[in-house]
């Protein structure tokens, strides 16, 4: 899927804003796919899904499922999530009607993001029970999961050092319980380790910054 020119725009201010806050590393952006695929990826904080599509190609234009109640509680995300677009939201039971959705952005050759955890991590380095949509998705269209981890996002500040690393691919293979525990294997597999760095933190509050 093309991305649209005010994606690019999007997404070049984005990088230049969290570049400049933030130390973002980046490992493996070549193993992703030219064409449709579920991207399966660990969740800390509010500036994850910004971080993707920031320092992933922009095409496959990233699509992301979000928890209505989360991502639309606030006035100013609804304008701004209207202007990039791009947002498939959800809440939990709703699979059966968010599926199509999911398989309309796939089969357009776009990317469907998840956080397949369900919420906010509480902590670096380990994973809450996933649910089993992330597998249903990739299943029903035939299109393979990247996972994706992130370490360093758990709490915020300037300079502070951010891990995004794309790990190992996963072809669904029709058994949904194999294809779940495939899935978390790559998710683990593709964290970043952590170390609290200790020091000073400048400007904390960036942490709850967008909640």
């Amino acid at each position: 899927m093309k991305a649209t020119l005010r994606f690019r725009a999007v997404r070049a201010l984005l990088r230049l804003l969290l570049g400049a806050v933030l130390n973002v590393e980046v490992e493996g952006s070549e193993l992703v796919l030219p064409g449709g695929y579920v991207l399966a990826c660990n969740h800390l904080n509010w500036v994850d899904p910004f971080l993707l599509i920031a320092w992933l190609p922009a095409e496959p234009r990233l699509h992301f499922l979000g928890r209505r109640s989360a991502v639309y509680n606030r006035l100013w995300k609804r304008w701004i999530l209207a202007f990039i677009g791009g947002v498939i939201p959800v809440e939990p039971g709703e699979l059966r009607q968010v599926s199509g959705a999911v398989g309309r952005v796939i089969r357009q050759g776009g990317a469907v993001a998840v956080f397949p955890e369900g919420g906010v991590g509480p902590a670096e380095g380990a994973l809450q029970p996933l649910r089993k949509g992330v597998a249903h998705f990739a299943a029903d269209n035939g299109v393979p999961v990247v996972a994706v981890g992130l370490a360093g996002t758990h709490d915020l500040w300037r300079g502070k050092r951010i891990r995004l690393r794309l790990g190992a691919v996963v072809q669904p293979s029709g058994a949904l319980d194999d294809d779940m525990t495939a899935i978390e294997a790559a998710m683990v597999g593709a964290l970043p380790p952590y170390t609290d760095p200790g020091g000073r933190r400048p400007w904390p509050w960036m942490t709850t910054l967008l909640r």
